[in-house]
């Protein structure tokens, strides 16, 4: 990694050259898999040698949230999520790796840009820890094995489609079909998909169609009846992406919980601003927590369903 940085950084190879986030996740991910195989070794168990690597992890988790800080800031603008290094928005002046370290940095910094001073929003800590704890609550949960990268990739594609959302009511293709792509290429080793194999991956192809089916058939028949757009078609390659990692169900809760979730605060939200239900609702932020969701209890869900559905009277 150091040797790829040295290169890019001297011009001779521009593409490689990585983020600071990502070559600090990189050595953080080779410490805890370090404190990993040391409990393995020992035969304290994979937990206590996970423990072992837990400040590392934790730090490395963070890390994680801030390079999503710079997909969420960078990619609804087209800009590269690599190249220039981050900066400060006002002045434009470089941020040095010792004011870069997430959430801390903004402590020391009292939330203001160390050139010009400027309010740094709150929610670059925020984002930060929210990814960190989401992260770790997965490790702790799943452990080594395919579950935790794989929700793990969802959970920040969920919370970085989030944001962009809510900022710009923009669900960035960099995002959405490259997930798409990602579920479908992993779905033959996908622990969230029922059975094993070639059923799997037939789950991933229907869920990614029924995904993105359903919803365009949703806003399609809406516009036709009352004359306006009701979702844009980042709406439509988002729920491809869902269905891809959660299958057919996992689509079906994603949009039953995101319909409730985003009427009920349409609702709540009209006498507090005077907006209608015609005004445009950032759809992804109600999506995004649902579909989440849906990954890792939509089978619970449905083996429940299914049991009273199915029941003799």
């Amino acid at each position: 990694t150091v040797a790829m940085w040295a290169i890019g950084y001297a011009g001779r190879l521009p593409a490689v050259l990585l983020p600071s986030q990502l070559m600090l996740a990189l050595l953080l991910v080779c410490l805890l898999v370090g404190g990993f195989v040391l409990g393995r070794q020992t035969g304290l168990g994979w937990r206590y040698g996970a423990a072992a690597g837990l400040l590392s992890g934790t730090l490395n988790l963070l890390v994680l949230g801030s390079f999503l800080n710079v997909c969420i800031y960078r990619l609804p603008l087209g800009d590269s999520v690599v190249h220039p290094r981050s900066r400060c928005p006002s002045c434009e002046r470089p941020i040095s790796w010792y004011q870069n370290v997430p959430v801390f940095s903004w402590i020391a910094l009292r939330g203001r840009c160390a050139g010009c001073e400027t309010r740094i929003s709150v929610r670059y800590p925020v984002v930060e820890l929210t990814s960190g704890l989401v992260l770790l609550a997965l490790w702790l949960v799943f452990g080594p094995g395919p579950a935790f990268p794989i929700a793990s990739f969802f959970a920040l594609s969920m919370l970085a489609l989030f944001f962009t959302d809510y900022d710009h009511q923009l669900l960035p293709d960099a995002i959405t079909l490259t997930g798409l792509a990602v579920g479908l290429a992993i779905s033959w080793f996908n622990p969230f998909l029922d059975g094993t194999g070639w059923r799997r991956v037939w789950l991933s192809v229907a869920g990614a169609a029924i995904g993105s089916g359903l919803l365009w058939g949703f806003g399609a028949l809406y516009g036709k009846l009352r004359g306006v757009e009701a979702m844009g078609m980042g709406d439509v390659k988002m729920m491809a992406m869902v269905g891809a990692f959660a299958g057919p169900f996992g689509v079906l809760l994603t949009i039953f919980g995101g319909s409730i979730v985003g009427a009920l605060f349409g609702i709540l939200m009209i006498p507090l601003k005077g907006r209608s239900l015609q005004d445009t609702l950032p759809f992804g932020c109600f999506l995004a927590p649902a579909a989440m969701g849906a990954l890792l209890f939509s089978r619970q869900v449905w083996k429940a369903y299914s049991a009273v559905l199915f029941s003799p009277p």
